[in-house]
């Protein structure tokens, strides 16, 4: 509902106006009066006036004088000026200084409540865009607070090939979420492998801690330079540099940033990490580059809380002539990763496919013994490192023979038939034994159940099934729901559950038997798991 004013020195002319006019079918819930300025003015500072119908000329200060003063305190409402044929002039300048209407004396009621009723539908108009734009605004700020997720939320769908790479396509996307790029632009992938937590945690507080660990590389690897932290979906904490326009980083600088952001994580976040640096890559190209990137992770056992170029020596373990394709031209080895990749996801039909056109290819361009040997001993190292990944030697898969086949290096078919030859006993053993996970877990299980009684580290456990500890911990947790340090600490209990029923030993010995060096946080714990003591568990079930 609306208030309106009118103000007119003539007393006849004031209630002319607002008793002679019937108002009711417009939204007025209040129509007040006044027979000057300066009560005029003390009205509307003290309630709020949408429409003011005011005469021009009053004694002391008028109606322009008015004009003035709403236009600067009030400039929402609306003034509808009186004004006699005498003074026409003053109209003009009214309407100059923002007045809505004029209205001529003598007064033709139905004429002003024709302005009127302009004014109304003005006022609501411009209330309803207010609002609309108060809305809008609190939509916007919304979004701009929300714009970090839905960044990371968009990197995640691209590194999970939910977002179409067509450049249209991508370039609105990118300007959608106000990232700097263009669709042929290209980035810098680092990624950030927490190696070991030096405090016991659950896996929410692991949680939140990967998320401080992910806001310090915010502000100490990407800096005032333009990119982006996240996690993906595969629980990848990444760094994302972006090079619009062709730029390139200053990779000293970088390595610099990274090797400062792996001590402020050991000295403030008591944990242990290493930054696997990638190179410039193109955004299509973007899911292999890191996968690269964790090949290396996985491949690294010995230079923990380091720094990695994944750059030097073919990018991550892409080994020899690594970013070549098969048609790179004369002389050119395919990329090992690429081909890794493909043996590791089970594409061997496409690896095949691959191995035969170099084949053709290194055939015709007449390639030189050198070549065959380097195309050999790549391949042969990917092998052992696929098998390795899934915890399975070669020799368990290949013979000494098979492995060191002479006649393979005489021609490039010679070479293509010995490669497809490991291909198949290599994917047949992966599928008949399938330890990639398994075997892994159950020989994790077996040393935590053979060890529960002393303290065990996450690179304890990662050293006695030769992985990499940030790989182990992630591949553990997402076989079994669960942290390291939350499953042993059920796996103790549950060991205490039984020593509980089945012997007599002091509740005391139990703990210390099981590592904990004081009883009060294995009492504690212990509730938190049963929902008992340990001496209400024992006296319940050895009763029963």
């Amino acid at each position: 509902m609306l208030t309106m004013l009118v103000v007119d020195d003539e007393i006849y002319a004031l209630k002319g106006i607002t008793q002679g006019i019937d108002w009711s079918d417009l939204p007025f819930a209040s129509i007040l009066e006044a027979d000057n300025v300066k009560s005029a003015m003390k009205l509307m500072e003290a309630q709020t006036v949408d429409l003011v119908i005011s005469d021009i000329e009053m004694p002391g200060a008028n109606g322009m004088e008015l004009l003035r003063w709403i236009h600067a305190k009030f400039p929402g409402a609306l003034v509808v000026f009186l004004t006699g044929h005498a003074r026409f002039e003053y109209a003009r300048e009214a309407l100059q200084l923002g007045c809505f209407d004029y209205a001529l004396k003598p007064i033709d009621h139905d004429a002003l409540k024709g302005i009127v009723v302009r004014a109304v539908k003005e006022i609501q108009n411009r209330k309803n865009r207010q609002a609309f734009e108060e809305t809008l605004e609190v939509y916007r700020r919304q979004w701009t607070n929300q714009l970090p997720i839905l960044v990371e939320r968009f990197w995640q769908d691209l590194l999970a090939e939910r977002v179409s790479l067509e450049p249209g396509r991508l370039g609105r996307e990118f300007e959608q979420y106000g990232i700097p790029l263009r669709a042929g632009d290209r980035v810098l992938p680092v990624l950030l492998s927490i190696e070991e937590w030096s405090v016991e945690m659950n896996a929410r507080d692991e949680s939140i801690m990967e998320y401080a660990v992910r806001k310090a590389a915010a502000e100490t690897i990407v800096g005032e330079l333009p990119g982006a932290v996240f996690q993906d979906r595969a629980d990848l904490n990444l760094a994302l540099l972006y090079l619009p326009d062709g730029e390139e980083a200053d990779r000293e600088d970088l390595l610099a940033r990274c090797r400062r952001y792996v001590a402020a994580c050991q000295d403030y976040f008591h944990c242990r990490i290493s930054c696997y640096v990638g190179g410039p890559t193109a955004i299509g190209e973007l899911a292999s580059a890191i996968e690269r990137l964790v090949q290396a992770e996985r491949s690294n056992v010995s230079a923990p809380q380091s720094v990695i170029d994944g750059t030097a020596a073919g990018e991550a373990g892409g080994g020899l002539g690594s970013g070549a394709g098969p048609g790179a031209g004369a002389g050119a080895l395919p990329s090992f990763a690429d081909w890794s990749l493909l043996l590791d996801a089970g594409q061997h039909e496409e690896l095949l496919r691959q191995l035969e056109e170099t084949a053709k290819r290194l055939q015709d361009e007449k390639t030189s013994r050198e070549t065959l040997e380097l195309l050999y001993h790549g391949f042969l190292h990917l092998i052992f490192q696929s098998a390795h990944r899934r915890g399975l030697s070669v020799y368990e898969t290949l013979t000494v023979q098979e492995i060191g086949d002479p006649q393979s290096l005489r021609t490039p078919q010679q070479l293509l038939q010995w490669a497809a030859r490991l291909v198949d006993k290599a994917a047949q053993a992966f599928h008949d034994k399938h330890k990639d996970t398994s075997a892994i877990i159950a020989k994790i299980n077996a040393y935590i159940q053979d060890n529960l009684h002393r303290e065990l580290s996450r690179d304890d456990i990662a050293g006695e099934v030769y992985r990499n500890p940030a790989y182990l911990s992630r591949l553990f947790r997402k076989e079994t729901g669960l942290s390291l340090s939350e499953y042993i600490a059920h796996q103790r209990i549950e060991r205490a559950k039984k020593l509980l029923v089945e012997t007599n030993d002091k509740i005391s010995h139990i703990a210390e038997g099981l590592g904990y060096l004081h009883f009060s946080y294995f009492a504690k714990l212990f509730k938190k798991l049963t929902g008992l003591t340990p001496q209400d568990y024992r006296k319940k079930h050895q009763a029963m």
